[in-house]
């Protein structure tokens, strides 16, 4: 709709039958003419019965009340909207469908329609016949008589409640993309502080674009769920399959479907990441016959009735011959520490002379709940300098 100054607006137009003793028209498309289709036939809308229709008919409830807060009208939508039939309301206070915390409300209502002022959605709650509070928005205005004096309150009340629920849930989602950020901000500030430790200025920037890739893919699966987790295998080929040549042939993965919470799979990315670099660089991946399995299970734990086990295995075959090394950079960082201690568990790395091999243990319990909330995982593991 075009307002006068040109401005325009969205607006939701209802369209509704409207019914009085003085006439009868559809307000639709299509207005209804006389036989001869010469001209259309309007009421006189400042007939009582018209303007009586259109409050009746209104989706909104439209109640009046006097200034002491008796009621005086109510409209059919006010029935649907609070449960109570017009005539349980009529000549009964306004305070029947206001909750005793909301109390100051109506004086303070009154205190402005008594100044002759009018209130423009006022956000409150209002109580309904059955005892369910309703989140609504009240527009509230003044009736004066011929004499131009006030003498009661007009009230329209729209149920807001929709509107609050997609508002809370709004909220709710930027408090947690606030929190998710924050964590990851952190956890890249951790990667850049450790790594800048241990590496050379001249390797230092392609080392920490290796790592924000591989945070970032993982990014790309927690979203896909909503931040609900990430599924273990999709975060290991994300990780591997794009650095690892012929992949499907010199790596094989084998394990059950395990939703890891959003920090374990973040540890998890990042682990698997430094593994993969290390292997392409020192172990089996960086010869051509060289080869990886992964593979990981989830067992009962005989000592513990109810409780499982969940036991990760990185094996490395056909390399050349592995040692432990002398200086632990910021991947040993990642390896030993960092991911232990997201699940909780145990991380152990064993130098064989056919190949590395690498576990991870702890119960599955670590990996699917939060207790530890989800604070940024490298500041958790080791804090920076």
């Amino acid at each position: 709709m075009k307002y006068r100054g040109g401005a325009w607006s969205d607006i939701n137009f209802r369209r509704f039958p409207c019914i009085c003793k003085e006439a009868a028209m559809n307000l639709g498309d299509h207005p209804h003419t006389d036989a001869n289709m010469n001209y259309m036939k309007m009421p006189d809308i400042d007939t009582p019965g018209w303007l009586a229709a259109i409050v009746d008919s209104s989706d909104d409830a439209i109640f009046s009340t006097d200034l002491d807060g008796i009621i005086t009208s109510w409209n059919a939508s006010t029935t649907r909207m609070f449960g109570y039939q017009a005539d349980e309301m009529l000549n009964q206070s306004i305070l029947k469908l206001i909750p005793p915390e909301r109390l100051g409300d109506e004086t303070h209502i009154l205190g402005l329609i008594r100044k002759g002022e009018r209130i423009r959605h006022y956000s409150t709650v209002r109580r309904c016949k059955d005892g369910r509070l309703l989140n609504v928005s009240l527009t509230l205005s003044p009736i004066f008589d011929d004499q131009r004096q006030i003498i009661g309150v007009s009230r329209i009340a729209r149920d807001i409640t929709e509107w609050k629920i997609l508002q809370e849930t709004q909220m709710m989602l930027l408090r947690e993309i606030n929190h998710r950020s924050k964590n990851l901000l952190a956890v890249a500030d951790a990667i850049v502080r450790q790594i800048a430790k241990t590496t050379p200025a001249k390797y230092l920037s392609s080392r920490i674009t290796s790592r924000f890739v591989a945070l970032a893919v993982n990014q790309d699966l927690l979203i896909e769920r909503g931040w609900r987790g990430a599924e273990l295998m999709q975060i290991v080929h994300a990780q591997l399959a794009p650095i690892v040549e012929d992949f499907g042939a010199r790596v094989a993965i084998e394990g059950p479907s395990i939703l890891l919470k959003p920090a374990v799979a973040q540890a998890m990315a990042l682990t698997l990441f430094e593994l993969g670099t290390n292997a392409l660089k020192y172990g089996a991946l960086s010869v051509s016959e060289g080869k990886l399995a992964i593979s990981w299970t989830i067992a009962e734990n005989l000592a513990n009735p109810g409780a499982r086990d969940f036991k990760l295995t990185w094996r490395e075959s056909g390399g050349p011959k592995v040692s432990r090394p002398r200086r632990k950079g910021f991947g040993h960082t990642i390896i030993e520490n960092m991911i232990a201690h997201s699940v909780q568990g145990k991380s152990t790395m064993t130098y064989h002379r056919a190949g590395l091999v690498w576990e991870l243990t702890t119960t599955e319990v670590n990996l699917l709940t939060d207790a530890g909330g989800d604070a940024p995982l490298l500041l958790r593991s080791q804090p920076p300098v």
